[in-house]
């Protein structure tokens, strides 16, 4: 009878001590979080850029580096100039990508070394109706180029596009304008000819066309044209392809839309990549770029550019790091054919997480550290796969606090 006692009082102690450790344990998992992420996240200076200290373990062994935003959200540019001036400080950086076409920023680098605002101001002219139309991605520009100053040449800040080019009436001018005047020989001067005269008369269709014929007769013997062009042939006959990429894709339906421009938008990288002596990347792009994995955003189960960057024929794979913006009581400017304003999407799921650790408008988190939750469950995207963490999609998350949508840039002029 005692025996049996005993073993039921046995039975109960080690029934409450598996309930009691359960409930620790899941009390732990919380307890843990915030523990981890009070230890692993910093908060953001713009004006002195402390806390980008942050990264650099991984900035040390990332030749790209990508932050993911949502549009037109005002405190974007202050992130993203205070990051270039810690990553070309610390890092000597120097190539600026930017989610713009080539041509656009030939024109902006114009600006940027010669303070002629002109170029700039062309660049803007013909933004309207975009996200970019803004006061804030203009001043950036502006701000980029006093920054520059107060480096020696041979560190400034070089911008590079490598969108597709949206803006087709931009590129065609920068064409236009890195023509020579001398007369190409007589085997490439009917391609030519077509190329200025449909530009002269403003025919869209027929300029078009001829960059169409322009592009099939350099690929069939580019070597005319690189005498012809000489040191612009480059960025000719990339911008001529990405005319050609942007009508391709602006002329499918939505669906396979991003199919011709992600790629499009990965193998300028790799074009520029290798046409450029070696260094540091770093772009702030729309967050669906910035994934290195598939999950439940627009694009669905397309590659995104920074899951390019690591793929198996990419001259840096493993060498990418993506950062995600995440948002709180932020807004944003709503755009199209009238501009307005909205309040912005947080970015990402469940961002309390990190407000409740956040004391600041501007902290960086650390996912990746050591003992962290997040290479162990998948709290921050939306996705079908179920083996996945947050740590295969972004290793960083900046949260933005309290930001005013940026203006259009007609506002400001």
């Amino acid at each position: 009878m005692k025996k049996a006692c005993f073993n039921k009082i046995l039975i109960l102690l080690i029934c409450t001590a598996i309930c009691l450790t359960a409930s620790c344990s899941s009390n732990d998992k919380s307890i843990d979080m915030n523990s981890y992420l009070t230890k692993n996240h910093a908060e953001i200076n713009i004006h002195d850029c402390s806390g980008f200290n942050l990264l650099d373990k991984d900035i040390t062994k990332s030749d790209v580096i990508l932050t993911g935003e949502a549009h037109a959200i005002s405190k974007n540019y202050q992130v993203k100039l205070s990051m270039i001036k810690y990553l070309n400080e610390k890092y000597k950086l120097k190539y600026l990508l930017e989610e713009i076409g080539y041509s656009q920023s030939c024109f902006i680098n114009q600006y940027l070394k010669t303070g002629d605002e002109s170029k700039l101001k062309l660049v803007f002219n013909n933004l309207k109706g975009t996200a970019a139309w803004s006061k804030e991605y203009y001043d950036f520009f502006i701000k980029l180029r006093e920054y520059n100053l107060t480096l020696p040449e041979s560190e400034r800040i070089i911008a590079i596009g490598i969108d597709i080019e949206h803006q087709i009436g931009t590129a065609l001018i920068y064409l236009n304008s890195i023509l020579p005047e001398s007369e190409p020989i007589h085997e490439i001067k009917p391609y030519i000819t077509d190329f200025k005269d449909g530009y002269k008369k403003k025919n869209t269709n027929a300029v078009i066309k001829a960059a169409v014929n322009l592009q099939n007769n350099i690929k069939a013997d580019s070597r005319d044209y690189e005498k012809y062009l000489g040191d612009k042939y480059f960025d000719f006959s990339i911008v001529l392809d990405n005319i050609i990429n942007s009508k391709n894709a602006y002329a499918s339906n939505s669906v396979n839309f991003e199919s011709i421009r992600e790629p499009g938008i990965y193998s300028n990288f790799k074009r520029i990549y290798s046409n450029l002596p070696k260094g540091k990347y770093f772009g702030e792009f729309g967050m669906e770029h910035v994934y290195q994995n598939i999950c439940n955003s627009y694009m669905g189960d397309k590659s995104r550019f920074a899951m390019y960057l690591n793929s198996s024929d990419s001259p840096i794979k493993g060498k990418v790091l993506s950062i995600a913006y995440a948002y709180q009581n932020c807004k944003m400017m709503t755009w199209g054919k009238t501009y307005g304003e909205g309040n912005a999407d947080s970015g990402l799921n469940d961002i309390d997480i990190l407000n409740n650790i956040s004391k600041s408008d501007i902290t960086l988190f650390k996912l990746n550290g050591d003992r962290t939750p997040f290479s162990k469950k998948i709290y921050f995207v939306e996705t079908k796969k179920s083996d996945k963490t947050d740590t295969d999609y972004f290793k960083y998350i900046i949260l933005i606090k309290n930001s005013k949508g940026t203006i259009p840039y007609d506002n400001s002029q």
